[in-house]
Order: structure tokens, then sequence, then C-alpha cells
């Protein structure tokens, strides 16, 4: 498969936080932003990449080169600016024709699963699909409407007033014969001046996404990317290892042989769940264990399983309580199942909150649940198998955390189902 990656804009707003490269280059976690989004492309079988390249093309040149994790690297090279529009025809003449093109924007980044877009592509006999992302606040963005059928039906301009609908994602597959017969000029804009000109003639199809997203170009966005995007793309490599495995995919990459042994865990959330939930505990004079916990993770253990604690922590990003104390409370919590010979193998929390009172914690972190950020870290660490392991919980957001990673088994506590229920 093949892709064109719009790498070639001035990056503006990140020219702040960012100096002297072009965004698709900005630093996360140690790498080029660039270099995150071609791991990620290369797990979905992507193997030939046209880079469409301007502002100080010759950064993204010298790293990347002609091949990149054994992907074949070629750039489109803009004497002047070109708008998305232009460059992508200008990238198209070293394309295949023959074969659709998966169309990104270098300075944002969506997690979808390509293999379904692709799919979604053929199904619909579509000339052009492009990504649509649910979002809760559109205010920023233009919107996007659909009908039943996934058509395109209507572009809309920023409006403060919108608040829930669809944005453009950024994302499309395109036919490389899609500019055919229409009259354009050399320079233009991709959405403006074609999808939205062209819409009753295009019979655009939209794949509707509500997995994360970010836009790096934003520079709260950019900050929030350092921890996020390299977790994102190793879990998305997990996945797809652990999908290869149960589905025996016959031509994938990964086999049985490079998985190796791996380990099985219990995550447990904490309130609620190993203590009853008076909120905002942290004194261990008000931290009470519930009945049977002991018990279980004891069972548990003697069947092989690691202990792994994964809970969110907003009462210290509101006030109520220090990062210390709770370390202090933690560090009293392991002990006290140490006493009873269990051992904890991690606790995990999220000390972050979109609402925070301290400034510090007030970010709506990966971490937090049902985010998956902290059960990812645990997989990374503990080498944990999600198909053989348990998540246990009281709220939606620990079962939609562990769905999230494909833990095998989940058990929500409630009115129906108490800890001295469960049974492995």
């Amino acid at each position: 498969m093949q892709a064109i990656i719009l790498a070639g804009g001035f990056g503006t707003r990140l020219q702040s936080v960012v100096k002297d490269v072009p965004k698709p280059m900005a630093e996360i976690a140690g790498k080029p932003f660039l270099a995150w989004m071609l791991s990620y492309l290369k797990q979905y079988g992507i193997n030939n990449v046209v880079i469409s390249v301007h502002y100080l093309q010759e950064k993204i040149i010298e790293y990347f080169g002609d091949s990149y994790l054994g992907m074949s690297i070629s750039y489109a090279t803009e004497d002047k600016p070109l708008g998305t529009g232009g460059a992508i025809i200008n990238s198209l003449k070293k394309c295949n024709k023959s074969q659709p093109v998966l169309v990104l924007n270098g300075d944002s980044f969506l997690q979808i699963d390509y293999q379904k877009l692709f799919n979604f592509y053929r199904e619909e006999k579509a000339k052009l699909a492009m990504v649509l992302r649910k979002m809760d606040d559109c205010s920023r963005y233009g919107v996007v409407e659909i009908d039943e059928e996934n058509l395109v039906t209507k572009f809309s301009e920023k409006n403060p007033k919108i608040i829930q609908g669809l944005i453009n994602g950024g994302i499309y597959i395109i036919d490389p014969e899609i500019f055919t017969n229409f009259d354009l000029t050399e320079s233009f804009s991709f959405e403006q001046d074609f999808l939205s000109k062209s819409l009753s003639k295009l019979e655009i199809k939209g794949f509707v996404s509500d997995e994360y997203f970010i836009d790096i170009g934003i520079p709260e966005d950019y900050k929030k990317a350092q921890n996020e995007i390299p977790c994102l793309v190793s879990s998305t490599s997990f996945l797809r290892k652990q999908e290869s495995i149960v589905n025996e995919e016959p031509d994938s990459c990964f086999r049985r042989n490079d998985v190796g042994e791996k380990n099985k865990a219990l995550f447990l959330d904490r309130d609620g769940v190993i203590n009853i939930d008076y909120g905002h505990v942290f004194e261990k004079e008000k931290f009470h264990f519930i009945d049977g916990i002991f018990d279980l993770c004891k069972d548990a253990q003697s069947k092989g399983y690691l202990i792994i604690i994964v809970t969110n922590q907003a009462g210290i990003a509101k006030g109520f309580y220090s990062e210390e104390q709770f370390l202090e409370l933690t560090k009293w919590m392991e002990e006290e199942f140490a006493k009873r010979e269990i051992k904890i193998t991690k606790t995990f929390y999220c000390p972050y909150h979109i609402d925070a009172k301290i400034e510090k914690y007030r970010q709506d972190s990966f971490d937090r649940k049902p985010n998956p950020g902290m059960l990812l870290k645990a997989i990374e660490e503990f080498n944990i198998d999600t198909t053989k392991s348990i998540m246990i919980g009281d709220k939606e957001s620990d079962m939609d955390a562990a769905k999230k990673v494909n833990i095998a088994k989940c058990f929500l506590i409630g009115n129906e189902l108490e800890i001295s229920q469960i049974l492995f």
C-alpha cells in the first residue's frame, strides 16, 4: 500500500515552542513526529511513502533518506507553496496510478485501523473516502455532515455555536485519477477549493472514528503528545501482534515465536475494588479494605497472575491531598497485602484531571481512564498477555480502558456483583 504525507507547511502556530524545523519534524519523546507517523503506518503494511516537502525540506530529507523502517521513501518537492491540493497532485506523480493512495496531514495523528479504512473504501466503491472524527467540541473546527449511507452532504465553516459533530480528520483515500476532468490551478486548497466546491460531483464517503486524535500544531496538544503518541504507537504494535497470533494470519510478519513467554495479570482499580470508596481517600484510618479482596488476590497469585493496580487519583489534581500523601498511603496498602503474602507488582496512578485546581496537574491525560495509558505502560513493562488477563473495576471507565487493550475478562463491581463472588 502507498501513502502521501503532506509535510510542507510552515508551522506558524507551533513556532513559539518549536523553531528551526518544519512542523512534522517537531520532537516527540526524542524522535520527530513524522517518525512516529511512519512507525504507525508501517504496522498496517504501508510500504511506499511520498512525503510532500517545502519549508526546510532538507531537514526531512536528511533525516529519513530514501528508506525508513524498511519503507521506501521518496519526496515531492515544492519550489513554491502549492497548497494541500497542489501538493497532492505533485506527489501523485511518484505514486502507482493503478492503486488507491492514502493521504495524510503531517501535523496531526488519528488512531485508526488503516486496514478497516481501506476495506471501507473498497466496499463503498468510492473514488474518495475521508476520515471523520467525532468531537464533543467542534468550535475550533469546520464541521462535516453525512447521510445514512455515509455520503458526505455538507461542509460548514468554524462556528462557535456548534458543539458536537464530525470534523475532517485530515486522512483520505483517493483514486489517483480523482483530479481528472477538473479545471484546477497549480496552487489550491484540497479542502476548500476541491472538496467543498466539487462536493456534488465527487460522492465522498465518510469513515467515522471516535478514536484518539491530536493536532500537534496547537502548543498545548504538542505538550500532551510527548507522552501520548509513543504510548499509542507502541500499543498498536502490541495489539496487532496479538491479533496476528489469535487469527493466525498466514502473511503476518508477527509469528508465535516472536512473542515469547508472557505474563498474565489481574488488573485492579483501587477505590471501590480494593477499599470502600468514601471519596478521595488518602488516610489509612479511612482506608477500609473490601471483604474478600485479600482472598481474591491470593487465589489469583496462586494461579500465576501478576497483581497490578491502575487507579485514577483526581484528588491530587483537585488539591484534596498531595502526591506524597498518596504515595505514603500506597506504600502502607502494599505492605498490608505483603503481610498476607500477596505481592502487588506495581501501582500505576494518574494524578491529572482536566479541571484540576493545581495547575501542574491540569491536563486531559492519556493515563486517566477510560484512556488506556496506565494499562499500556503496565503491559509493556511487565510483558503482559492481555488475552489471558483480567480487569476488575467499579466504573464503566475501567471497563472501557480494559477493552481498548483487549483484556480478555472484565468484571464490573456494583449492585449485582461483589468481590467475593468473582471466581477465576
